[in-house]
């Protein structure tokens, strides 16, 4: 997964998380979709220092907001 850009919603909880988490121990480049600014702060950095990757970024979005959705992808 070295290089492979991943994006996970609901990366900052449960099983989210996790796919975030594991994806991260592999090499990917991981970007999380959180609701929540410190929420989402808060599991990257958990990922970074358990997985020492520090290819790992978020973004905010409600995923049950068309805008937001658009939003979000524009920033890519």
């Amino acid at each position: 997964m070295t290089g492979k850009n991943c994006v996970v919603t609901g990366g900052n909880a449960g099983i989210g998380y996790e796919t975030a988490l594991a994806l991260a121990a592999k090499g990917a480049n991981v970007t999380i979709i959180s609701r929540n600014q410190d929420k989402a702060e808060s599991a990257l950095s958990k990922i970074k220092e358990i997985t020492n990757n520090r290819n790992l970024d978020y973004v905010l979005a409600d995923l049950s907001s068309q805008k937001s959705i658009r939003d979000a992808a524009n920033i890519y």
